[in-house]
């Protein structure tokens, strides 16, 4: 029943009971808007991917080529693929399905010699601090979701660089 002070206004109750922490490793973040350099949005709602449009991705390596879809959840790796052949611990570049364009590569990885990290704009300009990032090497544990400010420091203390 609300209470109200001798004014007639409103007392809100302000709860005392203590807050609970947020554990930052089990929250997972969704992405809802992302972009190839020239501006393409390469979200897809015709294939979801745990009940979320995917990263729509065209890839290509030397004698094989085609198109899959990433999950947009954080630390989800699964994919849908459309056409061609991803195979586990092989580099693939990346392009936008619409207009053809390559993402760009943000820093190398770590866990292949000529590996990747590629980067994905959250807004139709590229904005190297409003980007996920990830590789492009398909299975690399680095291939996962990742601030890309906070992906430089990472692979600062990953590669002591």
């Amino acid at each position: 029943m609300p209470q109200f002070d001798e004014n007639g206004r409103l007392i809100i109750p302000i709860s005392r009971r203590p807050k609970k922490k947020v554990n930052e490793k089990k929250v997972k973040y969704v992405i809802t808007e992302a972009y190839c350099p020239n501006g393409c949005n390469i979200m897809d709602a015709k294939y979801p991917i745990n009940g979320y449009p995917g990263l729509h991705l065209k890839f290509r390596r030397p004698g094989m080529e085609g198109e899959f879809i990433l999950s947009s959840i954080e630390c989800d790796f699964s994919k849908i693929v459309l056409s061609g052949n991803l195979e586990d611990g092989v580099k693939d570049e990346l392009y936008c399905p619409h207009c053809g364009i390559m993402f760009e590569k943000l820093v190398s990885c770590n866990c292949k010699p000529d590996a990747d990290m590629v980067i994905i704009g959250l807004s139709p300009k590229l904005d190297f601090n409003h980007a996920i990032t990830f590789c492009n090497v398909t299975g690399c544990t680095n291939g996962t979701f990742v601030n890309s400010g906070t992906v430089l420091r990472h692979m600062r203390l990953q590669n002591g660089f």
